[in-house]
């Protein structure tokens, strides 16, 4: 981004395109394979946030530095302009995390003052829950039936088949219906 060759533009609409083609699809295979997502906290969230700050941050050095020297900008040479696209990039890191960490909780729920799931184990929850990220993924249900040869194997999770779904604990497969669970 520094110096780029003659390519810039092809460049960034091939990225441009690129990032459209994955969230299309990766937005169809969330809809197709997953029937809900329960998200426990908003922990994985925020560092995916955090993380993105000194990312963006080289951009705001890009820009600094593409700007040097430009009608009405500013003109250096050597170590002043290296310490102001670093200057520019801290500047953007510390915003970006001061945003995180002050402003973005004021417009969310408080969190609870006691974990309600503090402890509740997989077997537990997946006693009660049938859909599960081994139950969910169609791959690791193969596996289980033709590789590993499990009895009985991991059900692949179906909305409204419930019902099929057996118990199996060496695998860590803990849901298995009840006969009244049978919608007709």
């Amino acid at each position: 981004f520094y110096f780029p060759g003659g390519y810039t533009w092809i460049l960034f609409l091939g990225m441009a395109g690129s990032h459209v083609y994955i969230y299309a699809f990766d937005h169809i295979r969330v809809l197709r394979s997953i029937p809900s997502c329960t998200f426990a906290s908003y922990d994985i969230e925020w560092w995916a946030q955090a993380l993105m700050a000194p990312i963006i941050g080289v951009m705001a050095s890009c820009l600094v530095f593409k700007s040097n020297c430009e009608p009405g900008c500013h003109c250096l040479r050597g170590v002043p302009l290296i310490l102001l696209c670093s200057a520019a990039w801290l500047a953007h890191v510390i915003l970006h995390v001061a945003l995180l960490v002050f402003v973005v909780p004021k417009f969310g729920t408080p969190p609870p003052e006691e974990d309600p799931a503090m402890n509740e184990t997989f077997e537990t929850l997946n006693s009660r829950v049938p859909c599960s990220w081994f139950t969910s993924n169609p791959v690791h249900c193969l596996r289980s039936k033709y590789f590993y040869k499990n009895s009985p194997p991991c059900f692949y999770y179906i909305r409204g088949r419930e019902y099929l779904m057996k118990a199996n604990r060496s695998i860590g497969q803990f849901f298995e219906a009840k006969k009244t669970d049978k919608k007709a």
